[in-house]
């Protein structure tokens, strides 16, 4: 027992600590490369069946993803929750409610955003102009919404191996679901055998056909290596308590809510861009795509910072779970440092790979210094954000979020790029982002520094010895 001031604390170490998150980091992000890998596969193979077909997935992909990541926002509610039950060593009737209800969860914001999408398939027709794109957009979406249920179970699975400290198993399904994504797109794309060639629409059910794939593998392996955790689908009326259903839903609801105000920023800033000609969107996206990569490494960290900073409060290591939190920052912010070398020195490289045209490769290389910069707030606000989902204080994230990337991002990046007597254009948007993440950087760095210390103070330490954490 070592006393510290009235109460015992962990004996926390800096070197254990960084292994351990970089060991539940590792496999976090081969399964984000995994789920982008999908969408990339899907774009590649349609542009190959024509220019129409591509457009068609493009908008396509452009409705369903934030819409399935709103619907992982919601489930990643499970991660400090099984973390917190599993460290606190309840017993198996504890974990079992956590996990039935979230995958009971899972199935039904699923098949709501499901309903959603299929509702968006179905006014394509209308929205769009040329009617072969509208037709292939419109039942690749179905096809999309038709899993969205399915992919909410696979989620929640996802998340409950993660909080236990076996991501690499999901890791491996993922990886397998990439390779076998290849295949059945192209059977279904190109008409293999007795198939039919169905192009782009064939994207949309191999996806779907993979994601369904991924949850029965995913399922099996939940019940041979976590059995005690989740006795399977038929047990989900037995292990699903409408109050820890209530309680995921009200942590899960506002982070479903920040990811969705994210990559609507994005969408937003693309669209207004439009006006600016082919060259400046094309240089757009190639400083977008890049940070796009880069993003995966600080948010695969602070999803492990979830689990991690969940794993210390559910032991009632307050200061531990604290000093995890800064330590995640800190980590966060070498990598980010380390990602804005690489993308200032090789900045001309970088955007020649993306197009041959040398006045998208000018403007490319130009906003990728902009994108270097972004991704110093980025990696703390991430952090930040992860640390905070631990101690469940998601609905403070999500207003911080809105403050900072709707009222003042996006209304800076507006200005700096069409109200200045001499307009910025593209780089405006960027200085607006920029800015944005700082200020949610800082206020999301102070809500940590605030609500770690009340924890502390309202709760002292209680356990001396985090040897034995996973």
């Amino acid at each position: 027992m070592h006393p510290a001031n009235s109460s015992t604390e962990y004996h926390w170490s800096t070197l254990p600590e960084v292994k351990a998150i970089l060991k539940l980091t590792g496999p976090i992000l081969l399964t984000q490369l995994a789920q982008v890998g999908m969408g990339t596969i899907d774009t590649l193979m349609s542009g190959y069946v024509s220019t129409r077909d591509l457009a068609a997935v493009a908008i396509g992909s452009a409705i369903w993803t934030p819409i399935w990541l709103f619907l992982a926002g919601i489930l990643v509610a499970m991660s400090p929750a099984i973390a917190k039950a599993r460290a606190a060593d309840q017993n198996n009737n504890a974990l079992r409610s956590i996990v039935g209800s979230g995958v009971s969860l899972g199935v039904i914001a699923g098949t709501l955003l499901g309903i959603l999408t299929a509702v968006i398939a179905l006014l394509l027709p209308s929205l769009v102009d040329d009617a072969h794109t509208a037709h292939t957009a419109k039942y690749y979406l179905l096809a999309i919404a038709i899993a969205m249920p399915v992919s909410g179970i696979f989620l929640a699975l996802r998340f409950h191996a993660e909080a236990v400290d076996q991501a690499h198993h999901v890791t491996r399904i993922m990886l397998a679901g990439l390779l076998l994504n290849i295949p059945v797109n192209a059977a279904l794309i190109y008409g293999w055998g007795f198939l039919p060639e169905l192009g782009g629409i064939g994207c949309g059910i191999g996806s779907a056909i993979v994601v369904c794939t991924m949850t029965i593998a995913l399922l099996w392996d939940c019940r041979r290596y976590r059995a005690q955790d989740f006795g399977g689908i038929r047990t989900l009326n037995t292990h699903t308590q409408f109050s820890v259903l209530a309680n995921l839903s009200r942590v899960g609801l506002p982070i479903g809510v920040a990811i969705f105000f994210e990559i609507s920023l994005f969408t937003a800033i693309a669209l207004f861009l439009t006006d600016l000609g082919p060259v400046v969107v094309a240089g757009h996206q190639v400083a977008l795509n890049v940070s796009s990569v880069t993003f995966m490494l600080p948010l695969s960290l602070g999803m492990a910072l979830t689990v991690r900073v969940g794993h210390h409060l559910g032991r009632s290591g307050y200061s531990a779970a604290r000093r995890t939190a800064w330590l995640g920052v800190k980590l966060n912010l070498l990598l980010a440092m380390i990602n804005a070398t690489i993308i200032l020195l090789g900045a001309d490289l970088i955007a020649g790979l993306y197009s041959p045209d040398p006045a998208v490769v000018a403007i490319g290389s130009a906003l990728l210094i902009y994108a270097a910069v972004f991704q110093i707030p980025d990696s703390i606000q991430i952090a930040a954000a992860g640390s905070l989902r631990a101690y469940e204080d998601t609905f403070a994230v999500m207003l911080i979020t809105f403050v900072s990337y709707w009222l003042i991002g996006f209304s800076t990046g507006w200005y700096l790029a069409y109200g200045l007597a001499e307009p910025m254009g593209a780089a405006g948007f960027w200085i607006g982002l920029i800015a944005g993440l700082s200020c949610a950087a800082i206020i999301l760095a102070w809500r940590l520094r605030v609500i770690g210390r009340n924890q502390l103070v309202q709760s002292p330490d209680s356990c001396d010895n985090i040897a034995d954490l996973p």
